[in-house]
């Protein structure tokens, strides 16, 4: 009853800003809001399993501000029928005020994800694929930990002279919307990487590589669920020293682009043996015409590679994304096949998402464009 009370909520904020001031009355100032949201619904067919239908995301945005100044953002999402603990219920992700302090340079300040990995910093609605890969979500800082989705509190600076693009930022380390003990962090984490442009002809290639580490205390933290497949005794309650590594790749060239990216976590408990997971994935996408996406991707997980009796997880991914000319709507199409146990996987998948982006508004009235 209550998750259906917040959506409600929720649904009434998406609409509502276009009734408030309905005149067309002129913005006063850049600082008032401007409000976005998009919507996905999914179906999903486990060839071991059932079918089910679920709104995958909904989300409402408030943005105000200029882009190059200073400005605001926070982030609702309600999701629903999906099997997981953040269901039916709605959830601030992000609460953040980015300062500028001279040219290149900005700091953020609130709640938002920090600066570790490429996908994930990627927005859902225009992923080649439906989905980020499970290897991202498990192993990037707080990937599947509770309901933080992946966010924390904390304060970090940004500064991108030239190609670079430099982040480092400090968090209080127990995640975003979580009542974990306290001992928790703080949560240190840092990303450095280099981008090239350039043009051959008439088609434009980039490319990018970076690398992110993190490092925090954890004072029983649950894992259990970023590390599936190991003895629960030894991730559902946590002590000791937690460190990431993360590199990555990108590039494109024409109507062709792909990227990769390497992870590796160790967990030092204070007493017992050390935990090293690992992963990695690699995809392409090709692009015959403006409005369509062909992608394929692999990837793959190793939650300890000390132990013996667990394997790697391995999963290929094809898909085809329509972008409606004309309109804001997305359709998408995958399939998932496992090459081993991949942990919540049903044997193949198949999923197919209709994607609609909302028209973005003004609180006060203005039309702006599409989110």
């Amino acid at each position: 009853m209550r998750g259906r009370i917040r959506l409600g909520f929720l649904c009434a904020l998406c609409f509502a800003a276009t009734a408030v001031f309905a005149d067309g009355t002129a913005v006063p100032s850049p600082f008032v809001p401007v409000l976005s949201s998009y919507i996905q619904l999914r179906y999903i067919d486990l060839s071991e399993g059932g079918d089910t239908w679920a709104i995958r995301r909904l989300k409402l945005m408030f943005d105000g501000g200029p882009s190059d100044g200073l400005y605001y953002h926070l982030q609702f999402i309600y999701k629903t029928n999906l099997l997981s603990i953040t269901d039916d219920q709605v959830f601030l992700q992000d609460a953040y005020v980015v300062v500028p302090l001279a040219k290149a340079l900005r700091f953020k300040i609130g709640q938002f994800v920090p600066p570790f990995g490429l996908e994930r910093f990627q927005p859902d609605w225009k992923l080649d694929l439906v989905d980020r890969t499970d290897v991202t979500n498990r192993m990037v800082v707080n990937g599947n930990l509770g309901k933080s989705f992946a966010r924390d509190r904390g304060v970090q600076a940004d500064w991108a002279p030239g190609g670079w693009r430099l982040s480092a930022g400090l968090f209080q380390g127990g995640g975003a919307n979580m009542n974990n003990p306290t001992g928790n962090g703080p949560l240190g984490v840092a990303r450095a990487s280099y981008e090239w442009k350039g043009k051959a002809g008439e088609s434009a290639w980039f490319s990018r590589l970076g690398v992110a580490v993190s490092d925090r205390h954890d004072n029983d933290m649950n894992f259990i669920a970023e590390f599936p497949g190991l003895n629960p005794r030894l991730t559902s309650h946590f002590y000791g020293r937690d460190s990431r590594l993360n590199v990555f790749a990108e590039g494109g060239f024409g109507k062709v682009r792909g990227q990769a990216e390497l992870f590796r976590t160790w967990l030092s408990p204070r007493t017992g043996a050390e935990i090293a997971a690992r992963g990695a994935y690699a995809q392409m996408a090709y692009l015959p015409a403006s409005w369509m996406i062909l992608a394929l991707r692999y990837e793959w997980f190793t939650p300890d590679v000390h132990e013996a009796g667990v394997a790697s997880q391995n999963l290929w991914t094809a898909a085809v994304t329509v972008d409606v000319p004309k309109t804001s709507l997305r359709l998408a199409l995958d399939y998932s096949h496992p090459t081993t146990g991949w942990p919540k996987a049903f044997g193949n998948i198949i999923r197919a998402q209709i994607q609609w982006i909302l028209p973005s508004w003004h609180v006060c009235g203005k039309r702006g464009g599409s989110a």
